[in-house]
């Protein structure tokens, strides 16, 4: 798959704020049918290098290497994604490919042999740091290519070398970072979907990943 673009916005909110957005927008735009009335589970086991770069750029603000991870969808491992984000700025690079099981556990013994798909891989070796979990709302707007999702729960793991075919220990991310609303669109942003940013505070740049690390011990 090619790289996509788009424009992300993120937000922390209340529980009480997404209840009632929630309730708002299935009156405006239709559920993700990819889920149960637009309600599906992610898990995601991050990467990093041996000096945690991807991590220290986001906390620091230096210049920022690309994220990686292997995402499943309602704990289904038959499905997994391997897939590789940048962020600069509002805009968001992301590049998405299926991996088969030996493919998930040649990449956590060397990620460089992915580099024929991700080139910048070829400098860098990736081992995992960290599984999160969340459950999301998801809402789709065809025009302007909008997907609108609140996720909850976000909980993250606590083991040592992470995986996602091994039982986890995770703990509950604290408010009010347990609790995230995201924007994303890749055309021009419908004026009549604006309002809903009005409800959902103050935009801040977050990371699940780095949230993740900072709250569990690893």
């Amino acid at each position: 798959m090619d790289d996509i673009l788009r424009y992300e916005l993120k937000f922390y909110i209340p529980p009480h704020n997404a209840a009632i957005l929630e309730k708002k927008l299935q009156y405006i735009i239709p559920f993700d049918e990819h889920g149960t009335d637009g309600v599906y589970e992610v898990k995601s086991l991050y990467f990093d290098d041996f000096y945690d770069q991807a991590l220290s750029g986001k906390l620091d603000g230096a210049y920022k290497l690309p994220k990686f991870r292997v995402r499943i969808y309602n704990d289904d491992l038959t499905l997994k994604k391997l897939e590789r984000k940048l962020k600069r700025g509002d805009i968001v690079s992301k590049k998405s490919i299926s991996i088969s099981d030996e493919e998930y556990f040649r990449f956590i013994e060397c990620s460089r042999s992915f580099s024929h798909e991700f080139p910048d891989l070829s400098a860098r070796i990736l081992k995992p740091r960290v599984i999160i979990s969340y459950r999301r709302k998801a809402f789709v707007y065809r025009p302007g290519n909008v997907r609108i999702t609140i996720d909850s729960n976000i909980r993250t793991s606590i083991n040592r070398n992470p995986c996602l075919y091994k039982p986890a220990c995770f703990v509950n991310l604290p408010a009010p970072e347990n609790t995230v609303f995201e924007v994303k669109y890749t055309g021009v942003f419908p004026d009549h979907l604006r309002a809903v940013f009005q409800e959902a505070g103050i935009r801040q740049s977050i990371s699940k990943y780095a949230m993740g690390r900072l709250a569990g011990i690893f």
